[in-house]
């Protein structure tokens, strides 16, 4: 009987770690992992930065963090994190909190190790600090798919285990 454990254990330790190379592997060949990464802006001068991580989550989605910064003289920050459709390196990112008039509503463009974000319908309120907003053009930094990333609580955030209903309209 404990012979029989013990090859079950074993079989479930092999099985568990081949499980995790693949789907490693298999996220490296989602069609949206062309698009993982690290962007970042800095508009120079002391006026703001941000930056934002890529995940592929399947072959039309992404999940993204977003951390803003204003510059002089409010140093207000922000940051949000979310998922998009996207067809051929385009998508939309879009919600509105309860306490929002208009929402939140931007475009995400992606080309040439470059993100392009602009605001969409005046809709600014992503519940960032005031004179803090998403739109920018982010260079990319890195194309590594991230495993996780770090929010303004210094805390360890992983996409796998990530709930957005808890960073959307909060």
């Amino acid at each position: 009987m404990r012979k029989t454990y013990l090859l079950l254990a074993a079989f479930f330790f092999v099985s568990v770690s081949a499980f995790a190379q693949m789907s490693k592997k298999e996220m490296e060949n989602l069609k949206t992992a062309q698009y993982a990464g690290k962007y970042s802006y800095d508009n120079g001068e002391g006026y703001g930065e941000g930056e934002v991580i890529v995940y592929p989550e399947s072959d039309s989605t992404i999940l993204f963090y977003i951390q803003l910064q204003a510059g002089e003289p409010s140093y207000n920050m922000g940051d949000l994190c979310g998922r998009v459709t996207l067809t051929d390196g385009k998508g939309v990112f879009e919600f509105k909190s309860d306490y929002a008039d208009e929402g939140c509503k931007w475009s995400m463009n992606f080309a040439d190790n470059k993100l392009v974000i602009e605001i969409i319908d005046e809709q600014y309120e992503c519940g960032f600090g005031y004179g803090v907003y998403a739109d920018g053009n982010y260079n990319r930094k890195s194309n590594a798919i991230p495993e996780y990333f770090v929010d303004f609580t210094d805390t360890k955030q992983y996409f796998k285990k990530l709930k957005l209903e808890k960073w959307v309209g909060r």
